[in-house]
């Protein structure tokens, strides 16, 4: 009889709940940061070797959503991320751009090999300002050499947005920071 009761309530609140599985997930598209084309080997003579120590980025940056201001609030755009971490990416502009402007760029484990400078990055903004439509990347850089600071600054450049779309601000981000990318090799260039 228990088995009947049993059976009987199983039927009579399986009807009660509509589980759907076959729910949409929304669809995402991936884009890259960096966007520099590898170079072909490039006659430089001696290189100046720089240590990129690591390029450091805030926690709030430490996922592939490209985050949005309105006012204070941040928001994350929907449908769209970028294809690889930050960190990632703005290290593998690092040594590109550096590379085509003879300057070669080691990541650690440095030993062995005898280092001219160390570099250390650390991304302070990254974001799309919806309200001036303006992308904005800054970054804090320090050059050092046996413990002697030899060039630390802030770098920042900011691109404008035809409009506030995924598209526009993928754009806006890509040319910001390779701007600042640029930027940061035309300043530690040996003179």
């Amino acid at each position: 009889m228990r088995i009947l009761i049993f059976i009987f309530l199983a039927l009579f609140f399986s009807a009660c709940f509509d589980v759907n599985l076959k729910s949409e997930l929304p669809k995402l598209n991936y884009y890259d940061l960096d966007t520099i084309e590898v170079e072909s080997f490039k006659s430089c003579g001696a290189y100046n070797i720089i240590g990129l120590n690591k390029v450091d980025i805030p926690s709030k940056y430490q996922n592939k959503k490209i985050l949005y201001k309105e006012d204070s609030k941040i928001s994350s755009l929907e449908g769209v991320n970028f294809s690889n971490s930050l960190d990632n990416s703005i290290e593998s502009m690092i040594i590109k751009n550096f590379s085509a402007k003879c300057l070669k760029i080691i990541v650690p484990p440095f030993s062995g090999i005898n280092v001219d400078s160390y570099l250390s990055v650390k991304l302070l903004d990254f974001i799309i300002d919806k309200k001036t439509l303006k992308a904005s990347v800054a970054i804090f850089y320090q050059l050092y050499q046996k413990g002697d600071i030899l060039q630390s600054g802030i770098l920042s450049s900011s691109s404008k947005l035809d409009s506030f779309s995924n598209e526009d601000a993928v754009r806006g981000l890509q040319d910001s920071t390779f701007k600042v990318i640029d930027n940061l090799s035309n300043k530690i260039i040996p003179k």
